[in-house]
């Protein structure tokens, strides 16, 4: 597996540059959209108006309201499927932003990290596939007790747990896009529309990110372990690519999530929508 810190030496710069324009076209697209003059919306000064809603209810109902009215009753299996798999993939990713910052504050001092293909506890391997493997790798004993000390194990602890979570529900996922029960309704949503049934379909883009995703998993997983030597840097590539594709697939929500989330719940806070 060692043969990858060559490849990932060169991979990663080319990857990062490919996503970083990638984001800029997006998000220069977005903000030419939001500069454009609003659609008039519903009045809310209408008498016996209802009442404004807080931000945290209009955002959980945003958050809430399909998946218990819909999705739920519709394909249970996909809606915990994705419950899972958002509990632990939220988790592990905050454990990735935690360590590149870290990580970031030591390259910033010049002070020594470690060498991963090594072992050697402290270093001056700058190189990408190293600065990955201990992103990546954060659940190894190396590299969270260098990141985290004495919270080393607690954090190893949390994140099995988000590991196993994001598998079961990544798992769920993955049978669902393979039977093509994307978008299935397989249960009665409600008495009007009872015994109303939809196959569903079969979308290759979501099969492959879900495979990639699932990948990362396994390899994460054998990292840990130590099943096998030097998989760390597998991983990385695995997720090196994954945030590649991040600006050129539907992944790109994840980081228009919040912005999404703020409007939607604006909207609902102000009554402008059912």
């Amino acid at each position: 597996m060692h043969a990858f810190i060559p490849f990932l030496d060169v991979y990663t710069p080319i990857a990062l540059l490919i996503t970083i324009a990638g984001f800029a076209h997006k998000v220069g697209m977005h903000v030419v959209r939001l500069s454009r003059p609003p659609t008039p919306g519903l009045a809310i000064n209408l008498l016996d108006a209802p009442p404004k809603l807080g931000w945290l209810a209009a955002a959980w109902d945003v958050l809430s309201f399909p998946v218990t009215r819909f999705n739920v009753r519709a394909n249970p299996v996909l809606v915990w499927g994705v419950v899972f798999y958002h509990m632990g993939i939220i988790t592990i990713i905050t454990g990735y932003a935690l360590s590149t910052l870290l990580v970031c504050g030591y390259l910033a001092f010049g002070l020594p990290i470690p060498d991963v293909s090594t072992g050697i506890p402290v270093s001056y391997n700058i190189s990408y596939s190293n600065v990955f493997a201990i992103i990546f790798g954060n659940g190894e004993p190396l590299q969270s007790m260098f990141l985290f000390g004495p919270l080393a194990g607690a954090f190893r602890l949390v994140t099995w747990l988000a590991v196993l979570s994001a598998l079961f529900g990544n798992s769920l996922i993955l049978i669902t896009h393979i039977l093509g029960r994307g978008g299935a309704i397989v249960g009665d949503i409600d008495k009007a529309a009872k015994k109303i049934r939809i196959k569903g379909m079969f979308t290759a883009s979501h099969l492959v990110i879900t495979l990639v995703v699932y990948t990362i998993i396994w390899t994460e997983i054998l990292s840990r372990i130590d099943a096998v030597h030097g998989i760390v840097y597998l991983h990385s590539v695995i997720g090196v690519t994954l945030i590649l594709m991040m600006p050129y697939t539907y992944l790109f929500h994840m980081m228009y999530f919040p912005v999404s989330i703020f409007y939607a719940a604006r909207r609902r806070r102000e009554r402008c929508i059912a």
